[in-house]
């Protein structure tokens, strides 16, 4: 251990100030200032002057610090104070050559409400999917269904997946125009996704006719999924296709389309029936959720 940093560490003992600890922030030595931002961290009060050093050591050249940066603006996020001087050190990271820190700027940002669905976009064309899903995260925040949309399009499944529910959180009904196209997507996990997704803004009857098909769908996320979509439609287009899935050879299947049934249309003396069979169901979330229907809908067979 350097000798500069025996005395930081003696001096973190002291609950040191900021102006204890800048001269440490900008030391030759990585471990130095990598050590000086956990002690900010730890023992500040000033968290208007300190939370833009946060931002400004994303661009550190050593990676140690850089990634102890990432971490700490994801660490320290209710209690860092967002400034013009922290926006403009994140927004100069948001290009800088590291994935991990583009991703980590650009988070903050959102996360913070420091940014716009435009400046988004602009950063939705990063050549890495990280970031990009990062993006989602951002236009997601600012309901940017139009953004979200077009992102709908890109190559890499993990971010149409974001995507998917991204829209879903948002919840728009305008929303599900998206996610019905990403219902025929190749990737059975976004497809699943997709499904889910609309129970988030809502299932009408052209969606509950898209879910009904998925449930043949070999991939049992997909599955799950459309139970989960059909849970959100009307009963009378939902009920046919749930009381299939109650007897679905995969349990996540199984307990979504029992849960739909007993959340949602219960009352139906051919739903009733449905639950009764599943209180055969070998698994223990599966039957309890069959007793609650059976309970909330007041009819015996």
């Amino acid at each position: 251990m350097s000798a500069r940093l025996l005395v930081l560490m003696d001096l973190a003992e002291e609950c040191p100030d900021l102006d204890d600890l800048r001269p440490f922030l900008t030391d030759s030595d990585p471990e130095v200032r990598r050590t000086a931002l956990s002690v900010l961290s730890e023992t500040t009060e000033e968290w208007a002057e300190a939370t833009p050093l946060f931002a400004a050591a994303l661009g550190d050249p050593d990676v140690d610090v850089r990634h102890a940066a990432i971490g700490l603006l994801t660490e320290l996020l209710e209690v860092l104070v967002p400034g013009a001087e922290f926006a403009a050190a994140l927004r100069a990271n948001a290009t800088a050559a590291e994935p991990a820190v583009r991703s980590a700027a650009i988070e903050a940002l959102w996360r913070h409400r420091l940014v716009t669905a435009g400046e988004l976009a602009v950063w939705f064309a990063d050549p890495n999917p990280v970031v990009r899903r990062t993006v989602v995260g951002g236009f997601t925040s600012v309901d940017a269904l139009t953004e979200l949309a077009a992102a709908a399009a890109d190559p890499d499944p993990e971010v149409r997946i974001a995507v998917a529910r991204g829209i879903a959180a948002v919840g728009d009904p305008r929303g599900a125009v998206s996610l019905l196209d990403l219902t025929a997507d190749p990737e059975p996990l976004v497809r699943a996704a997709a499904l889910t997704g609309l129970a988030g803004t809502g299932c009408d009857a052209t969606a509950a006719s898209v879910a009904e098909g998925a449930l043949a769908d070999p991939a049992w996320q997909v599955r799950q999924g459309a139970a989960l979509a059909l849970a959100a439609a009307d009963p009378d287009l939902a009920a046919a296709p749930l009381i299939a899935a109650v007897t679905d050879p995969n349990l996540d299947v199984r307990k979504a389309a029992v849960r739909a049934l007993a959340e949602r249309i219960a009352e139906r003396r051919d739903i009733t029936a449905a639950l009764h069979t599943a209180l055969e169901d070998p698994d223990a979330d599966v039957r309890a959720f069959a007793r609650i229907g059976i309970a909330n809908s007041g009819k015996e067979l």
